[in-house]
């Protein structure tokens, strides 16, 4: 996640040099294989319902570890920021924990039309505000007596001011989210569309 990548920078520096656009996704967790099924798609008069709950299990088997806060969804989030977290002293549970606190889902509706398939999800989740966090950045790297700081103080008040944001922003409801698939072979695969999609579903 750039943003923590950037309070890092502060701790480090007084940041001098401009500040870099928060990058509002973190898309690299595993969402872009998710929902490319194994398993066999069902023929026969029954079709449609059958492999609808194959989409609709296989979309709650990919999302429940991040409302469960499962240990590979938080090693994931803990290992792709590890040297920002490093840096700025942050403990990698307690940040995970602190951006999936609040995180559900919906599915609200599986359609299967023969080698066509929709599902509509609403996630509820933390929506980190970039203009917020850029405001904060501004705050800390204009504030003469953070320059003045140790390392170990600036590493601190940067967690500190991570941790008082997070915490502050609560989950809600996103604007729901149509995924399309294609039967391929006997696969439900993910449109082009759909994945470039999974890539963008989670704020954090």
């Amino acid at each position: 996640m750039l943003w923590l990548a950037m309070f890092a920078c502060i701790c480090m520096s007084q940041m001098e040099e401009k500040k870099m656009k928060m990058a509002r996704p973190l898309a690299a967790i595993g969402v872009t294989a998710m929902m490319v099924f194994t398993l066999g798609a069902f023929t026969g008069c029954n079709a449609n319902e059958a492999n609808e709950e194959v989409i609709r299990t296989s979309i709650t088997e990919e999302l429940d570890p991040y409302k469960n806060h499962d240990s590979t969804v938080v090693n994931q989030i803990r290992q792709q920021n590890a040297v920002a977290l490093a840096t700025v002293g942050l403990d990698g549970q307690e940040y995970a924990d602190a951006l999936l606190d609040g995180f559900d889902y919906t599915i609200e509706d599986v359609t299967v039309d023969g080698s066509d398939a929709t599902a509509t999800i609403v996630m509820t989740q933390k929506d980190l505000d970039e203009d917020q966090v850029e405001a904060m950045m501004d705050e800390l790297s204009e504030d003469p007596e953070f320059a003045e700081m140790s390392l170990d103080e600036r590493k601190a008040a940067v967690s500190g001011k991570i941790m008082e944001y997070i915490a502050s922003v609560p989950a809600a409801p996103q604007d729901p989210v149509t995924l399309e698939f294609v039967l391929n072979g006997n696969q439900w695969e993910p449109t082009d569309t759909t994945t470039m999609k999974l890539q963008n579903l989670f704020t954090f």
